[in-house]
């Protein structure tokens, strides 16, 4: 088969689900087509611009980058062309037929998890091309390298095949052509597509055109603004400039939170125009996910993947950092580790921090719901090694056991009751399992708060970060828990445990359960921190916290075996009941039962319910 020939292609299973998904989508934000083609057209530019830097001749004497848009009423078709990077044949294969370099099954999942089917954020999964077809019926791609003489042209009506064949192309760049659908003629209307770039694409750093091939009267128009917004004065810029600006960086569709706009003058000079989303992206959590820094040298672009301009753990922050002290030249390898970088990374994570701790001081409400959308990722920053655990500690919030109050670590400190020195938390993503379970019982009685650490992260930064301030944390679900002398005393009933003389019965039970079951448990105690339950396990103060221990077994990770300790609640009636009639039960059926207790209690599933339900029955009968 020769190149003239048409070859035709089946798309990969993915791409069809994701084609069918587009084109039979709610049809409310159809024009946000126009805003993804464009956005490519200005990659495509961007990535030529860059590569010219160390490829002489390149560009030859097509220098001036634009995008055209050309529309017809008559021939029923929209057209975007650039004068960027180009496609060869491959790349058109592996960009627009395959799974390869697209995040489609990610997309497909988003869209079904998301109530309202969010078409909007097709661009975060890097399949924005796709939602062409939520207007057009085919779409040809003619496409040429500045590196090849060939030129190709793909071809597809977005439902199972696609074509692709060699065709005439003088100049480099992307062709795209769309046959409009009669149910989306809106869009050939050149004012509707004028107000689309208008409102998605004004700054987008290249001119783009605007030409109606019906009016040959009418010459082609500049129609968006085009000048970098980050390079303007502040007093110049009005609020729904920027609110569109990062709209267009960030795909993201709601109101920026916060806008961090300055200048770095002193040892390195550089432009920041960064901004704190109000609502959490999608992919907010997708591990491959990346930031949204565009970094540029002197107003030309050179990556939007560079991973060392801000710390993961500020990935949804988006925006665009201007350097005047980096090489044009420099390769992406190079910026890995180079000390600009570093200082610019380490000034914008400051920059960030410190408007994060401001805008907690002055408005709590706003605060708290942006900490609900990103403080589980600001978190990950505790767990690794850097320089701003001090400004992160702040600024954590969590729920906790007195109130429905979210409490800082600095107002957990300050109102803890007289002796406390440690900082009491709970570690468990089942923040209904928190609030149940009998760890709590002794501090609710005595008004003690118990902080809820409620994402799997919390399990991690606490190991390496171990105090805050002079306060160390302490976990209620390890080790011993000193808290008879704190806290409220006035519901203390007079027979209260620590009064209580231990009979020979309860240290009968104590060691009869050390010997039934000595090859579950590691030890049997009397419980200071159970007032109203019988039983419950705790891990030892040397071992992995309970909670650490799920989370690794859920993520098929080897966890050290260790053994629980059990404490017994020495006044509650069960155990009395059972420590004084050990002659007349069964002792093997007992020390399960109360086994089989506990772990109910800690959300753990019974290997044999029907046995526990055996033990308790016959129990309470005798």
């Amino acid at each position: 088969m020769t190149e003239k020939n048409t070859e035709k292609h089946t798309f990969k299973a993915e791409v069809s689900k994701l084609l069918d998904l587009v084109a039979n989508s709610l049809y409310s934000e159809r024009e946000i087509f126009l805003r993804e083609l464009i956005s490519n057209s200005a990659d495509a530019c961007e990535k030529i611009r860059y590569q010219a830097l160390s490829k002489k001749n390149l560009l030859e004497n097509n220098t001036d980058f634009k995008i055209n848009i050309r529309v017809s009423k008559k021939q029923k078709i929209i057209q975007i062309e650039d004068n960027g990077i180009g496609m060869s044949k491959k790349e058109l294969m592996d960009n627009l037929g395959t799974i390869a370099r697209s995040g489609t099954n990610k997309f497909i999942e988003a869209m079904k998890n998301k109530k309202d089917n969010d078409i909007s954020a097709i661009g975060q999964f890097g399949v924005g091309f796709y939602s062409s077809y939520m207007v057009a019926n085919t779409v040809e791609v003619s496409s040429k390298n500045p590196e090849s003489k060939d030129a190709f042209i793909w071809m597809s009506d977005g439902k199972e095949n696609y074509s692709i064949k060699a065709t005439k192309k003088e100049k480099r760049g992307t062709l795209i052509t769309l046959n409009i659908k009669k149910d989306a003629d809106e869009f050939l209307d050149s004012f509707r597509l004028r107000s689309i770039v208008t409102k998605y694409s004004n700054y987008i750093p290249y001119p783009i055109y605007l030409d109606d091939l019906d009016n040959k009267k009418e010459k082609e128009e500049k129609i968006n603004e085009g000048d970098p917004l980050w390079l303007k004065d502040k007093k110049d810029i009005k609020e729904e400039d920027y609110k569109q600006f990062y709209n267009n960086i960030s795909f993201n569709f709601d109101e920026p939170l916060k806008i961090i706009h300055y200048n770095a003058e002193g040892v390195i000079n550089y432009k920041t125009l960064l901004f704190i989303p109000t609502n959490q992206p999608m992919d907010l959590f997708n591990p491959e996910r990346k930031n949204k820094i565009k970094l540029y040298v002197q107003k030309i672009f050179i990556t939007d993947d560079c991973e060392e301009i801000i710390p993961n753990w500020l990935r949804f922050i988006p925006g665009v950092v201007d350097s005047q002290d980096i090489s044009l030249n420099i390769s992406r390898e190079m910026l890995q580790n180079n000390p600009v970088i570093d200082k610019i990374k380490k000034g914008i994570t400051n920059k960030i921090l410190n408007e994060i701790s401001t805008l907690s001081k002055k408005d709590e409400k706003k605060f708290l719901d942006f900490w609900k959308n990103f403080g589980a990722v600001i978190k990950e920053g505790l767990y690794e090694f850097n320089d701003h655990h001090d400004k992160i500690l702040p600024i954590l919030r969590f729920e906790n056991s007195l109130n429905n109050n979210y409490e800082s670590l600095d107002n957990y400190v300050k109102n803890m009751v007289k002796d406390q020195k440690e900082i009491y938390y709970f570690a468990n993503t089942d923040k209904e399992h928190i609030k149940n379970s009998p760890q709590l019982e002794v501090f609710i009685d005595k008004k003690i708060p118990v902080l809820f650490m409620t994402d799997a992260v919390d399990e991690f930064w606490l190991q390496n970060i171990n105090k805050f301030k002079d306060f160390d944390f302490k976990s209620i679900t390890k080790g011993k828990v000193d808290v008879a002398k704190l806290g409220d005393t006035s519901n203390t009933k007079k027979d209260n445990k620590s009064e209580i003389k231990i009979d020979n019965n309860i240290n009968d039970l104590i060691n009869l359960l050390k010997n039934e079951l000595k090859d579950k448990i590691s030890d049997v105690i009397k419980s200071d921190r159970l007032t109203k339950s019988p039983v419950l396990l705790i891990a030892d103060e040397a071992g992995m916290d309970i909670n650490m221990e799920k989370l690794m077994k859920m993520h098929n990770q080897k966890t050290p075996d260790s053994k629980k300790i059990m404490e017994i609640n020495t006044s509650h009636p069960m155990i009395k009941k059972i420590a004084n009639n050990l002659k007349n039960i069964n002792h093997k059926k007992a020390a399960n039962l109360l086994l089989d207790q506990a772990n109910i209690l800690d959300g753990n599933v019974l290997s044999n319910p029907s046995g526990y339900i055996e033990n308790l029955t016959e129990l309470f009968i005798n």
